[in-house]
């Protein structure tokens, strides 16, 4: 029961008291005694919370001096009871099977903790002793001494925190990983291998990514839990509480657990993709190893021999296999007429089809169809030609399929083999017909002559009928187990033919539509062209002389494919040309759609077009890059790896790019900016719009909408591209000295253009006068501000000088203003006179305000003439100088009808008072 009460004596204080109440005689009946001393009992040993609530008020009582002081225990740890020393007494030390001797209860045995073991009491000690009542400590008792306390049980583990389903699913990632990694050094080098190993690895790091981040928010959990806690407490510090030591421990054990299971699986993350990078290189050395493999040359007749000798054994097995097929088809000869019959009729009846749906029917008036109409008809025109050939193909596969002709093991893979090429010639050949259309001329893409496209398209119609029939035949010899010679041998016989028709090619000359017999075309034209095809025939005939059979072959075969594919972008390329630029004669689709529909000037239809074909040429080459690769003998899995790596994060030392995030984040950027002018546009047609607001503050309200929403666009969308903000901030303080030395000066513009914003001492509208300057402000943009002068031209002003410097501006307040006309008259004239006049022509113009009235004045005289002035208040200062000019016409023609002779009425320069 001791350890029970965590090494404290204080309960058993009490124990005299229940006896004496035990033996207490009186007048209570002795039933009622019991049943008390029972409840006394029973509260003081099974409830624990008096045992600490009498721990926490109890007087400390220094312990009793017994030997050496006891151990304190650990900085940072629960406070533990430590067990005496060697030297220790027997009082401090019972023997085995007697009750340890109680220890003053202190503050800090209160705590609960894990004791020391305690080491044997002497040997002379009672068995049977009983607790030893406390003490006061001996006077020769060292000061530093600390309480003896009894020996608890350690607390149990905190649970764990990964489930067991966790726990599985990270040794089953590492057991797999170790796998490969021992599968992978002891490869035998064949391909397939190492693309199921591969298809394993990807499964390993697709599950470690997964689980890492289930488990990275419970991390994120714990780290703001044991941030809560705060600082540990230092060494020379008081000890923290035994509740919040408690739960540090229980934190840090599993923050341990969960940040450890986390880089296990990242380290496994890691050592699967160095396993990926070692697949991908074994996988190139097997590939040039099979490239630069040199057989005999056809040139020596060991070469020859070989087949010869391989020759009968070929023929039995084609003799075999065709014996069966054959005899299965004249059992069923009728059936097999009546399938191939209906094949014929079926193409011969969509190619009238597809030759109606394609015929060029010009108008009486039309005109030749630009680039973009000939790509965008032949872009349907080309799927549309290879209809009845694929029709065809396809009703022969299922017919021979229904009749049971692909039943036999090697019929149906060469079946497949022969229908899939079938295809694949039929849709490169309607490609080719539709490009260079031999007989259309007026859907040609390439300017070539007729003569040029017929034979063209020719000779690339040999090339793909060439590279199909090549690649059944490699099939078919897979299929029935030819020998490695007569591998070779096909290998040569095609890539020879390849090697042929390439010369056609070359030795073709490519007139332009516009040639005539005055200007002939050299055959060596375009050399851009036929330079690198020469080179790659002349590469071909030479792997074939030299034995490198597999380098001859796979160079023809690319040369097909990559020609398809690079054809197809080009054409791509020139229609996105023509949809974005047009041509000397016409302009591009988009500019006419921006124009018409949405009223774009020339400058902001050139930039979106622009824009346009930089992202569809963009999309052109990511979409033809990894076919490309795939073609050369690049394997998928690597292609596809390197696709999600550059779009979807690569790191550059400490950061990581994500190209989709850039892009999503200039899209977010544009969409808000949009958005803000959408709003901007929105507020200037229906609120701030004059009389409802002045046009100062509307374009104050304007500009200030317009640099918000674009500061926060560019906030979002940097923090959505991945880049820090906080990041961001540390650079912009480190390139405070260059922005206080070099760019102090737009830094005060800038600063100037929000104070003008802000304080208004100039508003759009206002009529201003800067320097030997004065016109209207139009814009008050971040740097300057535009003034446009009487004369329609642009003054821009810096920011700064009209803050710092002095500024006339006649409508700050309002319109209203002053004008002041001078006019001179002769000396003999009366001046009452002349000044009823101005008096009368200033009342009589419907610009000027009767309140408060015109003033004429008499300035003075000379001997030559008299002076005066005429000054009038306008609502609107801005037609000023049409009433002047008003004025003077009037008074001018007033004091001519008066008989005043010798008046003129000289003009003057208005002012202001």
């Amino acid at each position: 029961m001791l350890p029970y009460f965590r090494g404290t004596w204080g309960p058993w204080a009490y124990f005299p008291i229940v006896i004496s109440l035990l033996s207490f005689k009186g007048s209570v009946l002795p039933m009622l005694r019991r049943a008390f001393a029972t409840v006394a009992l029973a509260i003081l040993i099974a409830v624990p919370g008096a045992v600490e609530a009498q721990e926490a008020w109890a007087p400390a009582v220094k312990p009793v001096a017994a030997g050496k002081s006891a151990t304190p225990a650990p900085h940072g740890t629960p406070a533990a009871a430590t067990a005496p020393t060697a030297g220790a007494g027997a009082a401090n030390a019972p023997a085995a099977g007697t009750a340890p001797a109680p220890a003053p209860a202190t503050p800090a045995q209160a705590v609960p903790a894990q004791a020391a073991p305690a080491e044997p009491a002497p040997a002379n000690a009672p068995a049977d002793s009983l607790p030893a009542p406390a003490q006061e400590p001996a006077a020769a008792a060292p000061p530093e001494a600390q309480p003896a306390a009894a020996a608890t049980p350690p607390p149990p583990p905190p649970p764990p925190v990964l489930t067991p389903e966790v726990s599985s699913t990270i040794s089953s990632i590492v057991g797999d990983m170790d796998g490969a990694e021992k599968t992978l050094s002891a490869i035998s080098g064949v391909n397939a291998d190492l693309g199921r190993l591969r298809d394993n690895i990807d499964g390993v790091i697709a599950k470690s990514t997964q689980t890492a981040d289930g488990l990275r928010p419970r991390l994120s959990d714990l780290h703001v839990q044991i941030k809560r806690l705060g600082d540990p407490p230092a060494k020379d510090a008081a000890p923290e509480p035994a509740a919040v030591a408690a739960e540090r421990a229980r934190l840090d054990v599993q923050e341990a657990e969960v940040s450890g299971a986390i880089k296990t699986l990242e380290v496994t993350w890691w050592r699967a993709r160095q396993a990926i990078d070692k697949i991908t290189e074994l996988r190139l050395q097997m590939f040039v190893r099979s490239l630069t493999e040199q057989m005999s040359s056809p040139l020596l007749p060991a070469f020859w021999n070989d087949i010869a000798r391989q020759r009968a054994s070929v023929q039995w097995r084609l003799q075999y296999n065709a014996e069966d097929w054959w005899n299965s088809i004249n059992r069923q000869k009728g059936s097999v007429l009546v399938l191939y019959a209906a094949a014929i009729g079926l193409y011969l009846l969509l190619k009238a089809v597809v030759l109606s749906l394609t015929r060029y029917r010009p108008g009486p008036n039309a005109t030749p169809p630009s680039f973009f109409q000939r790509a965008a008809s032949a872009s349907w025109i080309a799927p549309v030609r290879a209809i009845p050939g694929i029709a065809a193909i396809l009703l022969l596969y299922g017919g021979h399929e229904y009749l049971g002709l692909l039943y036999y093991p090697t019929a149906a893979p060469v079946g497949a083999a022969f229908f899939r090429y079938a295809l694949v010639f039929t849709a490169v050949s309607a490609l080719i017909i539709s490009v260079f259309a031999p007989n259309r001329p007026e859907r040609r893409l390439m300017a070539l002559s007729d003569r040029s496209a017929r034979r063209i398209t020719t000779l690339l119609i040999i090339l793909a009928l060439i590279y199909s029939i090549d690649l059944f035949l490699s099939s078919f010899g897979q299929i029935l187990y030819f020998p490695l010679s007569m591998s070779v041998a096909q290998s040569l016989f095609a890539s020879l033919a390849f090697a042929f028709v390439l010369i056609g090619l070359l030795l073709t000359p490519f007139e332009s539509s516009e040639t005539t017999l005055a200007t002939p075309v050299r055959r060596g034209d375009p050399i851009w062209f036929k330079l690198p095809l020469g080179i790659a025939t002349a590469a071909i005939i030479g792997c074939c002389l030299f034995g490198y059979i597999a380098m001859a072959r796979f160079l023809s075969q690319q040369l097909v494919m990559t020609g398809v594919v690079g054809l197809i972008a080009v054409l791509l390329y020139l229609a996105i040309r023509a949809f974005t630029r047009g041509s000397t004669t016409s302009r591009g689709h988009i500019s006419v759609v921006l124009e018409e529909r949405m009223g774009f000037d020339e400058t902001r239809r050139k930039q979106l077009g622009w824009l346009t074909e930089v992202v569809l040429t963009l999309g052109v080459a990511f979409l033809t890059l990894p076919i490309l690769l795939l073609q050369w003998g690049f394997a998928a899995p690597d292609i596809r790896d390197w696709l999600e790596r550059l779009l979807f994060g690569f790191e550059i030392g400490q950061i990581r790019i994500s190209i989709v995030k850039i892009l999503l984040g200039v899209a977010i950027f544009v969409g808000l900016v949009f958005v803000t002018r959408l709003i901007q546009r929105r507020l200037r047609d229906n609120l701030l719009i004059a009389p409802r607001m002045d046009a100062g503050i509307a374009n104050s309200i304007d500009t200030a909408v317009g640099y918000a929403g674009t500061g926060l666009a560019a906030v979002i969308a940097i923090s959505y591209a991945g880049f820090n903000i906080t990041n961001l901030a540390i650079v912009a303080g480190a390139l405070s000295v260059g922005i206080g030395f070099g760019l102090q000066s737009i830094v005060n513009n800038f600063v100037s253009g929000l104070i003008l914003l802000i304080e208004r001492p100039i508003k759009v509208g206002d009529w201003v006068v800067v320097g030997n300057e004065q016109g209207t402000v139009r814009s008050i943009s971040v740097r300057s501000t535009e003034i446009e002068t009487f004369d329609r031209a642009s003054l821009i002003v810096p920011n700064s000088e009209l803050i710092t410097g002095r500024v006339l501006n006649w409508t700050h307040r309002s319109a209203l203003g002053r004008v002041v006309l001078k006019f001179s008259a002769g000396p003999d004239v009366d001046p009452r006179r002349v000044l009823t006049i101005l008096t009368e022509c200033a009342n009589r113009h419907p610009s000027i305000l009767r309140e408060p009235a015109p003033i004429a004045v008499f300035e003075g005289y000379t001997k030559d003439t008299t002076d005066y002035t005429l000054r009038v208040l306008l609502p609107d200062i801005t037609h000023g100088l049409r009433v002047q000019s008003d004025l003077r016409v009037a008074v001018y023609e007033a004091l001519r009808r008066s008989g005043i002779v010798g008046t003129s009425a000289l003009p003057a320069p208005a002012a202001a008072s």
